[in-house]
């Protein structure tokens, strides 16, 4: 994985007075360095061979298109790539593919007893991006996905999955207007060589909830009343890509690439290569302190307490 040896040449070269008055260096320059030196050149290659120049160019771009991800460790923009390339997918977010993500997620400091917002870059996939993954495999005749607007909707049952449709939907109007008020839920269904099919349904508030369980930046974002969130920003794709992922972890055949996309999905990745989930998880509580710990300190060091304390 890539390391930020460039980086520190850099700075290396550079007087030690100068180097304690030196500006840090910006994120996509130190993205750009490292992405010339020749090890990440040769893994790059090594993935995706004559698109590897277009692809690592692709990256810079991204960087310096997003105020956010400069903010995040070059490390982690260039381990997140590394995940992409081997999917042999565009990182470009409007193509709905992969992307590179940045969100900040809360790490407790043990010394000051709150969270910091820690900004990381993470890999995601997007929901073209498994259905890519899914055509690869060849084991799909077809599959789709659609958003469903109430007027469409006939009946739903939570209970056995069971979802019906009008017959005609020239009587639909709800989306022709575009009215994401109107939006019941999101679907997906796929159909199988061999004849099999399946389909997934989840309302709007089901997706909702689904996310507020699982993206800490979506929480964070509610509460705050803040847009640095996938979830937050384009709610209608990340709830396409969820009702896809959860159908075709469930009930598809995965394929060997499609196992490890949903494994490697929202991963946050450091410069040697380990992946860790950062914002998918339930938030984290401080970490316990032993109350028999603190009840022998109070008696062994009783002058350090202050009475306005208590």
């Amino acid at each position: 994985m890539a390391t930020q040896q460039a980086v520190n040449q850099q700075m290396a070269q550079q007087p030690p007075a100068a180097q304690s008055k030196q500006a840090p260096v910006p994120i996509v320059n130190q993205v750009k360095a490292m992405l010339s030196e020749d090890k990440v050149k040769k893994k790059f290659t090594e993935i995706l061979g004559q698109k590897a120049p277009q692809f690592m160019a692709s990256i810079t771009n991204t960087v310096s298109g997003s105020a956010q991800l400069k903010k995040c460790p070059a490390a982690s923009i260039i381990g997140a790539a590394f995940v992409a390339a081997t999917y042999d997918l565009p990182i470009d977010s409007n193509l709905g593919f992969a992307a590179i993500v940045p969100y900040n997620e809360s790490v407790y400091n043990p010394e000051t007893r709150q969270y910091d917002k820690v900004p990381r870059a993470q890999f995601q996939m997007m929901y073209k991006g498994f259905i890519q993954l899914a055509i690869r495999s060849g084991y799909y005749e077809k599959m789709n996905y659609a958003v469903v607007y109430e007027d469409e909707l006939r009946s739903y049952n939570p209970i056995t999955g069971e979802i019906q449709f009008v017959d005609d939907f020239d009587n639909c109007t709800q989306r022709n207007e575009g009215d994401e008020a109107h939006v019941a839920g999101y679907y997906a269904w796929f159909r199988l060589k061999t004849g099999y099919s399946q389909e997934l349904y989840m309302s709007k508030k089901a997706v909702d909830n689904h996310a507020r369980k699982y993206s800490q930046a979506y929480r964070y974002d509610l509460n705050k009343n803040k847009k640095s969130s996938k979830w937050t920003t384009d709610f209608e794709a990340m709830a396409l890509k969820t009702v896809i992922k959860l159908l075709l972890s469930k009930w598809g055949i995965l394929s060997v690439d499609m196992q490890r996309a949903i494994q490697d999905d929202q991963k946050t990745y450091d410069e040697d290569g380990r992946g860790s989930y950062g914002d998918n998880k339930p938030d984290a509580l401080p970490p316990a302190q032993d109350p028999f710990q603190i009840e022998q300190q109070e008696e062994e060091e009783p002058e350090d307490i202050d009475i306005e304390d208590m």
